[in-house]
């Protein structure tokens, strides 16, 4: 109903050859006479990078690549075998089918692990040779059979292969809900004789006796660094997590890094001499609070003297532990920020921000060049590209906004989207009653118009907000290929702008945020060609604030995805409290509590606009549980609106409904 948390699953920057020039914006080759946008169908078919792992040389990887298919909803996952140059392209190798679940560590730089499920709680890890070479002329890689290694008896699936190669042990991350069922770090000593792995001695769990849930894991060969929580770290209501320190030679000794006094902490990253990097939130709760860079050494921790207002993501040791890179999100873009690592004294730094021409997701540092050059390794993606893996190097040492480079090495989408026109929308902004400057885009279909327009809706989740990424669904082009405009906006409480600008959202869902989208729905009218008599609204985890007071927006339907009707019951039947009572207070019925400003329960008398309602069964921190679109659809019902409830977990199903609903309006 109200401020669509966007819901992205992202992908990279569109195709220009690995040139060595820095890459540009610019429009697919579009055959001629061919409109602006992509069919839905083609967008949710994209082939899609799920997880990958890099060698510790930096210059191989496997991918597990997932495809959809529109016509039967069904998706199919391959492992993509790629070698790394970053002077010349050298073509990826499809390998063969994968299972969804799989996960790959390398062992060596030409030796792969897979763990793959091989029954009810039976997990099968196996090994393959990657034949590969990245020096001219370079060849397609190749991967040897599976040689199975162990049989693993796990009871949930595991998310994270960890080896750490020094002390030959692989772990095995399985995450837990402490208070019903035990995470693990399930670990196994290898080793490698007579041209076979084995694993010795008997599998053990690191995390036994502890209480621990587990949630990030990183080594650096010797030692284990990891982030989780448990009852006694973690109110009810909290957030709060710590970061852990384990040797692997002595796996029973557990040390306590961070404070444990500030909110979750994530990002852990080893640097050299055992010093360790992440980032920390300051307050137990606001899982949308400023993280702030600490550092950790021989002294113990302290917090990182930055000067910067935004709020990192991930943080990267360069590898040779002199410099640190901050995945960031700034305005509509996720860039990197280059640092050299701090000393305790040092007077406050100002990251310097790396050009990014869209979206990096993550990445890894593999190295500094002879020419001085930091390389790395990533996910990258725009509004006009899909998600792909790329070279992101820049010179540490030289202005990065002159001196940076992005050298693309998978093609995954170049067959659906080489010959497609894409827009990525014109940036606009204003300023709203406070004086605030607002951003956001809008995107127009070919023709003269007007044009009728969605009104793209975003809420609070981390990350909230629209940016310069690619969307699976949801995609902006797609509703140009159907002849609609489409804009969004980034109202106060999105990321990415500052850390005042983010948390002025609190206790004001009704308030600045819906003035901000307001004020930017009348300027887009004021200046592009949108019918004001066909305006839709879309939003995802949103608040149904817009559906009692539709006489003052005008829109001729809605849809809503995983919304909240009520902020009470939100608080109430959320798997993840901290959000509501974080950003709403705890529950009450005071007149002029935020709960009772901002219900939009008390106004569902008014409800009248036709509404598609989806609930894909999801209950965390950043959507509505499944009884608040079952309640708003039992509304609109009984008030004999014109109204559907789709439940689906399908994104096939979500976009067909979508637009069968708008074509009926």
């Amino acid at each position: 109903m109200l401020y669509l948390r966007s819901v992205v699953l992202v992908g990279t920057l569109l195709a220009q050859l690995a040139s060595g020039s820095p890459l540009q914006h610019t429009f697919a080759t579009s055959e001629k006479g061919r409109g602006v946008g992509i069919p839905w169908e083609e967008v949710v078919s994209i082939p899609q990078p799920d997880t990958w792992a890099l060698n510790p040389a930096g210059d191989a990887a496997v991918i597990r690549v997932s495809t959809i298919d529109p016509s039967t909803s069904l998706t199919s996952c391959d492992l993509h075998l790629l070698a790394i140059n970053a002077q010349f392209t050298v073509p990826g190798v499809v390998h063969g089918p994968t299972h969804p679940e799989a996960l790959y560590t390398f062992l060596t730089n030409d030796t792969f692990a897979t763990l793959t499920p091989a029954g009810p709680g039976r997990w099968d890890l196996t090994t393959q040779f990657l034949n590969y070479t990245s020096l001219p002329p370079a060849f397609p890689p190749s991967a040897s059979k599976p040689s199975r290694v162990a049989e693993l008896s796990l009871g949930r699936k595991p998310t994270q292969l960890v080896y750490s190669s020094q002390t030959g042990v692989l772990n095995v991350v399985v995450p837990g809900d402490t208070s019903v069922e035990q995470a693990q770090i399930v670990s196994l000593k290898l080793d490698y004789q007579a041209g076979s792995w084995r694993h010795l001695d008997a599998v053990a769990d690191l995390l036994v006796g502890t209480g621990l849930s587990v949630e990030e894991v990183t080594t650096n060969g010797t030692h284990l660094a990891f982030t989780a929580h448990s009852p006694a770290i973690r109110s009810w209501n909290g957030t709060r997590s710590v970061l852990y320190l384990l040797d692997l030679e002595r796996p029973h000794r557990l040390h306590q890094i961070s404070t444990g006094e500030g909110g979750a902490v994530s990002s852990p990253a080893f640097g050299v001499d055992g010093q360790l990097a992440w980032v920390e939130q300051k307050d137990d709760g606001n899982a949308r609070g400023q993280r702030r860079l600490w550092l950790f050494d021989e002294a113990g921790a302290w917090e990182a003297p930055l000067d910067f207002d935004l709020s990192p993501l991930n943080v990267l040791f360069s590898k040779n532990g002199e410099a640190l890179n901050l995945l960031t999100l700034h305005n509509q873009e996720q860039s990197l920020f280059h640092l050299w690592v701090p000393k305790r004294d040092s007077a406050p730094i100002k990251p310097v921000r790396i050009p990014s021409n869209g979206t990096i997701h993550e990445a890894t540092h593999i190295g500094i060049t002879p020419l001085e050059h930091s390389h790395l390794v990533g996910v990258m993606s725009s509004l006009t590209a899909a998600r792909e893996l790329w070279v992101i190097s820049h010179s540490p040492y030289d202005d990065p906004t002159d001196n940076y480079e992005n050298i693309r090495l998978t093609y995954l989408s170049e067959p659906a989207l080489s010959q497609r026109r894409l827009s990525e929308g014109q940036r606009v902004e204003f300023e709203n009653d406070q004086d605030t400057t607002i951003h956001g885009r809008v995107f127009l279909p070919q023709g003269e118009g007007p044009f009728p327009m969605v009104f793209y809706l975003h809420g609070d989740e981390e990350g909230g907000g629209w940016h310069d990424w690619w969307m699976p669904y949801w995609n902006p082009n797609a509703f140009l290929a159907e002849g609609y405009a489409v804009v969004t906006i980034n109202p106060t409480g999105a990321e990415g702008y500052s850390d005042a600008f983010t948390q002025a959202r609190r206790f004001q869902w009704g308030g600045q945020t819906m003035t901000d989208l307001r004020l930017g729905l009348q300027h887009a009218l004021a200046e592009f060609p949108i019918s004001p008599d066909k305006m839709f609204a879309m939003g995802y985890g949103a608040f149904g604030g817009w559906a009692g007071e539709n006489d003052r927006w005008g829109f001729k339907g809605f849809v809503s995805h995983n919304g909240i009707v009520s902020p009470r019951w939100w608080a109430h039947e959320t798997a993840a409290p901290s959000k509501p009572y974080w950003e709403f207070g705890p529950v009450s019925y005071d007149a002029n509590n935020s709960h009772t400003l901002w219900d939009t329960e008390k106004l569902s008398q008014l409800w009248n606009t036709p509404e598609l309602i989806i609930a894909d069964g999801g209950n965390d921190a950043d959507v509505g549980p499944p009884s608040q679109s079952y309640a708003a659809f039992s509304i609109l019902q009984s008030r004999g609106v014109k109204s559907r409830l789709l439940l689906s977990s399908s994104p096939i199903e979500w976009q067909r409904a979508i637009f069968e609903f708008l074509a009926e309006l």
